[in-house]
């Protein structure tokens, strides 16, 4: 894994997501060789469309899906956003949240190439898809076209 966007990462984040990302709240760090994974807690939880409009403003991510869990499942909230290709940046932030609807732990894959940055949102996408009800939920060829 190219260290480079792990440190670009960590240093400019917290700027872009003040309180959210914070360095000293980074729990952990897994290089996976494709990606690292990288697991925030948030000192004070934030309610999860703040957490995505948040996302969107601070950092211009585009949002992959929010999805709200069906019963008999976990209840809360599941969302997932990405950074833009065109960006220069290869993020993709994931977060859910319990029955109280608060974002606690945020966990950003940071990938070194674009196919398989692809490949996971691709993925991501799917296996959300009959999680529970779509409140958002990007259309797969938008995600294609964003990376072409």
């Amino acid at each position: 894994m190219n260290h480079f966007e792990i440190d670009r990462f960590r240093s400019l984040t917290p700027m872009q997501l003040p309180g959210i990302i914070c360095p000293e709240r980074l729990d952990s760090i897994e290089d996976y060789g494709d990606y690292v994974l990288l697991t925030y807690s948030l000192e004070n939880p934030v309610p999860v469309l703040e957490m995505l409009n948040r996302m969107e403003d601070g950092m211009n991510l585009s949002v992959l899906y929010h999805v709200v869990k069906e019963e008999g499942r976990s209840p809360g909230h599941q969302c997932c956003a990405y950074s833009s290709p065109q960006s220069g940046q290869m993020y993709k932030f994931n977060a859910q949240t319990g029955t109280d609807g608060m974002v606690d732990t945020i966990y950003v894959h940071v990938f070194d190439s674009l196919e398989v940055m692809l490949e996971y949102l691709k993925d991501d996408l799917e296996r959300h898809k009959l999680t529970g009800r779509t409140i958002t939920e990007m259309r797969y060829s938008t995600l294609i076209a964003d990376f072409m």
